[in-house]
């Protein structure tokens, strides 16, 4: 059981150890911009929804912007005081790897003057501890799913089972209809054969009083 608990803990360990973001550099409206990078155990498609759900919980809406989703005026305790716009880029890991994904971050003051790690070194360390915790984010986003997901099949599954319920009732409903019939039936045929019987009994008479 220990050995059990052990395994247990160093997987979910290494699920939500953190990778470590990384600075870079990435092209926007063809010039270079300071940047941060991270690595995500996510599609790509989960990790964007979930980012979109994240802000959209804040009262922030995202917009398009050149491969970027952008969210203006944001306001993040993980940053300090200031509002700054908020730029996403999320990719595919590699064209085989689309389980994974590369998450690209930049932030900006406004227009163009995003923070590096010398124009404002202490927003750029903390948007860095918020890159890392990201994946956790993504990762309670993508429970929440399964959970809905599973929730909507158990209510088919019970709407199947009310359907199935209905069914066997309506076949007894029927079945007892049929045995009805079936009995009506033979009570019909015992009557019948009585009045078969006794019609059969009058030709008989009728045919005894041919003169001879």
């Amino acid at each position: 059981m220990k050995q059990v608990l052990f395994l247990m803990l160093i997987v979910f360990q290494s699920f939500f150890s953190v990778a470590q973001t990384k600075k870079t550099t990435t092209e926007y409206q063809k010039i270079a911009r300071p940047a941060l990078v991270n690595e995500v155990p996510f599609p790509v498609n989960t990790i964007e929804d979930a980012i979109e759900d994240a802000f959209s919980k804040m009262g922030y809406k995202g917009s398009s912007s050149k491969e970027f989703m952008v969210y203006k005026g944001v306001r993040l305790k993980e940053f300090g005081a200031e509002a700054y716009d908020i730029y996403f880029m999320v990719d595919k890991k590699s064209k085989r790897d689309k389980e994974n994904s590369m998450v690209t971050m930049m932030l900006s003051k406004g227009f163009d003057a995003f923070i590096s790690d010398t124009s404002g070194a202490e927003v750029y360390r903390r948007a860095g501890i918020y890159l890392d915790s990201l994946r956790n984010t993504v990762a309670a986003y993508d429970l929440e799913q399964q959970i809905k997901a599973q929730e909507e099949e158990l209510k088919k599954a019970e709407k199947k089972k009310e359907n199935i319920l209905d069914e066997g009732k309506e076949h007894a409903k029927k079945k007892r209809k049929l045995e009805q019939d079936i009995e009506d039936n033979n009570k019909e045929h015992k009557m019948h054969l009585k009045e078969l019987e006794k019609q059969m009994q009058i030709l008989e008479t009728l045919k005894s009083k041919r003169k001879q």
